[in-house]
């Protein structure tokens, strides 16, 4: 599982994160939230958008929050929700480069 590290109230996730896909069901993630951005920390902090987030067999609303990139040309993935004949997935959001 990807290492999260907390610091000031920004979230970090490593690049080299494994990513997880989990198996929902047939259960549609429900329309996002309005999110409430505010002033950047500083230069180099990134605007992750709120998102839906599957947790303990239920959706989650996470607020949006300022992250740091790992490397100076990293970029903020968002999260993904794709559907098939098993149902819905969700890939989490993660750093690329």
């Amino acid at each position: 599982m990807a290492a999260i590290t907390a610091i000031a109230g920004l979230i970090s996730i490593p690049v080299n994160a494994q990513t997880v896909v989990l198996q929902i069901g047939n259960q549609a993630p429900p329309p996002p939230q309005q999110d409430h951005r505010w002033a950047s920390p500083y230069q180099s902090a990134v605007w992750i958008p709120g998102h839906n987030e599957w947790q303990d067999g239920r959706y989650s609303w996470v607020g949006g929050y300022y992250g740091y990139p790992p490397h100076k040309h990293s970029h903020w993935v968002a999260p993904q929700y794709p559907h098939n004949q098993s149902g819905y997935s969700y890939k989490p959001g993660h750093w690329s480069n």
